[in-house]
């Protein structure tokens, strides 16, 4: 999956973005702990209203960059 500008990116297309480059169960776990202890964020079940914050999702992005996590910048 590519989140391209031309897309809405949403913390529920982080997520799973996340997921599939994770391609553990058991790391996305920890990792979404880990997100929901920063942000107050969880990527597996995103409340509505965080969904579509751009600032929120700039910020789970700038965190994931800081991990090492690059879901979703794969080229096409």
């Amino acid at each position: 999956m590519s989140m391209t500008a031309q897309s809405p990116i949403t913390l529920e297309a982080i997520g799973l973005a996340v997921r599939d480059a994770l391609g553990s169960a058991a790391m996305f776990q920890v990792l979404t702990t880990r997100l929901i202890i920063q942000f107050g964020v969880d990527l597996k079940a995103p409340a509505p209203e965080q969904n579509t914050d751009p600032a929120l999702i700039r910020r789970v992005q700038e965190a994931l960059q800081r991990m090492g996590i690059r879901a979703g910048d794969k080229a096409p």
